[in-house]
């Protein structure tokens, strides 16, 4: 186990190096939704050799970030059945990507080894994505249909799912095909791998927003209330809810243009089933990295949502929490922005670390371990 280095530059004032600025989001990795506290906030992510490690920030008390190797974590922890079962299909899976560890997540709920309440949250997440995903389907194909078609028709998810249904849609794509220089086959085959790329975030023609178009918008809220909160609160002199503010408008104005790219594609149907290759290359990059980019902050409004009824105590305490696990722009995202967009951001780093486990005695916090339980059912 090592132990980052503070910068000495910035160690009287608690500044962190930029050295815990992560360069890319693989450096920064996966957040693992352990339900034991002092791994709640982890990441993983591979090392150089491609074996997994784990991520730990602020253990015991301190302003570093530990590193651990991945089979040494059962050793040096005193896990739950449920992190145990979790920790074996992360490794069996290799999740170092938001999707992946996705999976890996909703598999392990549904042992019920975290109660009921996760299996009902894993259940009802697990409905609601394929839901989703046949929703933005039927509204791929209708949009297809109904502007590139020489006879614009507006099907039904009844027609859609029907033989004869099925026949008409091919007998339109041929149509369509014969035009764009592609057959019905690869038309079709081509909607479905966009519809499965895009399900997380659906179009813009949806009238039910899919999950990552909801976490932005949830985010959005987040950061205006946590400002507010910090203004009119004389609970927070380090500045907490500012920091946490900025880096939520930082994600922000990087995802929404990204959101306006993977859109654009089902503005110029014609073009981007002309150049399937090349849109599907272009659609799977920017969803990816849109998933990356959010990946962390759900678990972030989950905290903060339990406590926004709470005494003032809690919602410090919240914050503090917030803080310790704040997923940072990694510095190549932000090489794209035009002009200084990290700003003071930097600057005004700090590690607001407060332990919820020793894990030199391993005792554990039982309320403590049971609302983290709870808060990462809700994040599913």
């Amino acid at each position: 186990m090592t132990e980052a280095a503070n910068d000495s530059s910035g160690s009287e004032s608690g500044h962190l190096s930029t050295r815990y600025w992560p360069a890319t989001f693989e450096e920064r990795g996966v957040v693992a939704p352990f339900t034991t506290p002092t791994l709640a906030f982890s990441r993983v992510r591979s090392d150089r050799d491609e074996a997994l490690e784990i991520l730990v920030p602020g253990m015991s008390g301190s302003t570093g970030i530990y590193v651990i190797a991945w089979p040494s974590v059962r050793e040096m922890f005193r896990m739950s059945v449920h992190d145990r079962v979790l920790h074996e299909a992360i490794a069996d899976a290799k999740a170092t990507t938001p999707r992946a560890m996705r999976r890996c997540a909703n598999q392990t709920a549904m042992t019920g080894l975290a109660g009921p309440d996760a299996i009902e949250c894993s259940k009802a997440a697990l409905e609601q994505e394929e839901n989703e995903r046949l929703l933005t389907n039927f509204y791929l194909i209708n949009s297809v249909v109904d502007r590139l078609s020489s006879a614009p028709a507006k099907l039904t998810v009844a027609e859609l799912s029907s033989p004869d249904g099925k026949r008409k849609v091919r007998q339109i794509l041929d149509d369509i095909g014969r035009r764009i220089g592609a057959s019905s086959e690869q038309i079709y085959a081509s909607l479905e791998k966009w519809s499965d790329m895009i399900a997380p975030l659906g179009l813009p023609v949806m009238p039910h927003e899919c999950r990552l178009r909801r976490l932005m918008k949830r985010l959005e809220a987040f950061r205006m209330n946590v400002d507010e909160w910090g203004r009119r609160s004389n609970a927070d002199p380090d500045g907490m809810s500012f920091l946490t503010a900025d880096v939520a408008k930082l994600t922000l104005d990087i995802g929404y243009p990204v959101i306006e790219e993977v859109d654009a594609y089902a503005t110029d149907l014609s073009g981007s089933l002309a150049s399937w290759r090349r849109t599907e290359s272009a659609i799977g990059e920017r969803v990816n990295r849109l998933s990356w980019l959010l990946d962390g902050w759900d678990h972030v409004l989950t905290i903060w949502d339990s406590v926004l009824e709470s005494p003032i105590w809690e919602q410090v305490d919240a914050m503090e929490e917030i803080v310790r696990m704040l997923p940072l722009v990694p510095k190549k995202e932000l090489e794209r922005q035009a002009g200084d967009a990290w700003g003071d951001i930097e600057n005004a780093l700090r590690k607001f670390v407060k332990p919820m486990q020793s894990w030199q005695s391993g005792e554990v916090d039982i309320d403590l371990l049971l609302r983290v339980e709870q808060r990462r059912a809700r994040a599913l």
